[in-house]
């Protein structure tokens, strides 16, 4: 609400009646007196919350001592109260104020501190003594079991619950707002060609305008100006300029300002095409920003999402994974990333990732892309959108930097033996199972170069003990020669993948010489095991 162009909040009701029950409750607390003392009120106002509530409490205290007590022990509680409110102001902020005993402790600080000099005016005894330590302890009990009734007395579960609702229904607002947003963009449409007619229309605007044989070009002999240009506009668009062999000799001998209309007609060919792939690019910026209102609209929707239930404990896959790499020959570090973690009990991501080229650059940029989709995937972002994701982002990075990187995801519903296998330019990955080798590749581009807002479509399979599933960076092997690899799976008999996946980089080395970065990523589903191991 504006007043005089004044912005006032509107007052709270619920926050005006629990600082004036706090104000009463201080006052009141100062009428509990112990031989002309009021501990109480200190122990009260320190277990106050910082701010209104606490503002309430001291100035109804210090009304009280005055009401209830004579002038000087007043005066002692007024200092204790001002003691005890500054303490508690100053600290609210440090990770001090967050230890339960903290604001006990300044209670039982500030009572003794104030009652002990005046004690000691008057002359210690032990009755004084006695007094003075059940002050200070009265305060600072008082304030630990007030503090653990206001905290109970804080919003209820329901309104706790009742704002969770509330924030997942705005989240949910916001998404489905960001979803209209990107259908409002319309479906990808290609851009329309400029008319090439205007070329020539703006060249004979400029040459034969004040052409003494204008008349004799553009009426009498019209057809056959129309033709000529007609003819030359296929050839001309092609090359991206105009020579005079794309004119008929006819036209070509009868236009006494030819060379400068063939000057005229490139500016205006070199201006089309500009115009074209400005158009072109303008298209592309459009629905990428389209496809990253979809993803951002896709993330917020799967935050919020409720978690489903837990899988009931036994009926989970026993799994081991073992993962190696080697560098390319000459190189120090290895280009590949890959790794493997849990999202809660059921589900299991398996990733690797070929940075472009070899050496430091491709490790940075591989360990970037793994580090991000990680970071998704444990946020509880479903695959799908992730990826969608980290391909918009990398496609900018690709516009910067010229670079991109592959992508090799497995998703396990470990209670559900399902898997998902999502690939963006990556190697073909092989399942064993059953003794028989199967390939699973793709056609999708690395991520960075692959257009769209889509995501590949996924090999989903379903999962058994005594099997496995290798995923490889292409200096291991590719579609074309990896006969070598399937029989060496096929005939692999142990249930040790850590020596699978040594075994399996030792032979591409000594067939491929280290040509390339090597890594290789085996997920093996053991038989008759319970539990798991992670190499």
């Amino acid at each position: 609400m504006k007043i005089g162009g004044i912005t006032l909040k509107q007052i709270d009701s619920g926050q005006v009646l629990r600082a004036a029950g706090c104000g009463v409750a201080g006052f009141l607390a100062a009428g509990c007196c112990l031989d002309g003392r009021a501990p109480l009120t200190a122990g009260f106002l320190a277990a106050c919350q910082p701010g209104k509530n606490a503002a309430a409490a001291l100035c109804g205290g210090m009304l009280g001592a005055f009401a209830f007590l004579d002038f000087g022990p007043a005066l002692r509680c007024c200092g204790i109260l001002a003691l005890v409110y500054t303490a508690v102001s100053a600290f609210r902020e440090t990770s001090w104020f967050q230890y339960p005993l903290f604001r006990p402790a300044a209670a039982a600080a500030a009572t003794l501190a104030v009652e002990l000099v005046y004690l000691l005016q008057i002359g210690p005894t032990g009755p004084g003594l006695l007094r003075l330590g059940a002050c200070t302890a009265l305060s600072a009990l008082l304030c630990h079991y007030c503090s653990l009734l206001l905290r109970e007395a804080g919003p209820p579960k329901r309104r706790a619950s009742r704002e969770a609702d509330g924030l997942r229904r705005r989240l949910r607002m916001s998404a489905d707002a960001l979803r209209a947003l990107y259908e409002s963009f319309g479906p990808p449409q290609q851009p329309k060609d400029e008319n090439p007619a205007v070329i020539f229309d703006r060249a004979a605007e400029v040459v034969c305008r004040e052409c003494s044989i204008r008349d004799v070009c553009w009426n009498r002999e019209y057809v056959s100006t129309f033709n000529a240009f007609n003819d030359a506009t296929p050839v001309l668009l092609e090359r991206g300029r105009a020579e005079p062999g794309d004119f008929s000799s006819h036209f070509g001998s009868r236009c006494i300002h030819f060379p400068q209309l063939l000057a005229a007609i490139n500016t205006e060919v070199t201006a089309l095409l500009l115009r074209r792939q400005y158009r072109r690019q303008l298209e592309q910026e459009r629905q990428r920003t389209r496809g990253q209102y979809a993803q951002l609209g896709e993330l917020v929707a799967q935050a919020i999402a409720v978690p489903e239930a837990p899988a009931a404990a036994g009926t989970e896959l026993a799994y081991d994974v073992a993962m190696a790499s080697a560098p390319k020959e000459g190189q120090r570090v290895c280009g590949d990333s890959l790794t493997y973690f849990t999202v809660g009990s059921r589900r299991l991501y398996l990733l690797l990732s070929d940075g472009m080229g070899s050496g430091r650059e491709a490790q940075r940029e591989s360990l970037t892309t793994l580090r991000l989709l990680e970071q998704f995937l444990k946020a509880g972002i479903e695959a799908e959108p992730a990826l969608k994701t980290m391909n918009a982002a990398l496609n900018l990075r690709s516009d910067e930097q010229g670079s991109f990187t592959t992508i090799d995801l497995l998703c396990v519903e470990l209670a559900e033996r399902q898997a998902s296998l999502y690939k963006y330019g990556a190697a073909p990955t092989y399942i064993k199972r059953q003794g028989s080798v199967r390939r699973l590749t793709s056609s999708a581009l690395p991520a960075g170069l692959h257009d769209g807002i889509g995501v590949p479509p996924a090999s989903r399979f379903p999962l058994e003990e005594d099997s496995l599933v290798l995923m490889i960076s292409d200096g291991v092997a590719d579609s074309v020669e990896d006969q070598w690899l399937q029989d060496l799976l096929a005939g692999w008999q142990g249930e040790d993948p850590d020596s699978l996946v040594s075994l399996v980089l030792q032979e591409a080395r000594r067939l491929r010489h280290g040509d390339d970065d090597c890594s290789a990523l085996c997920l093996y589903l053991p038989a008759g095991k319970q539990g798991r191991r992670e190499v």
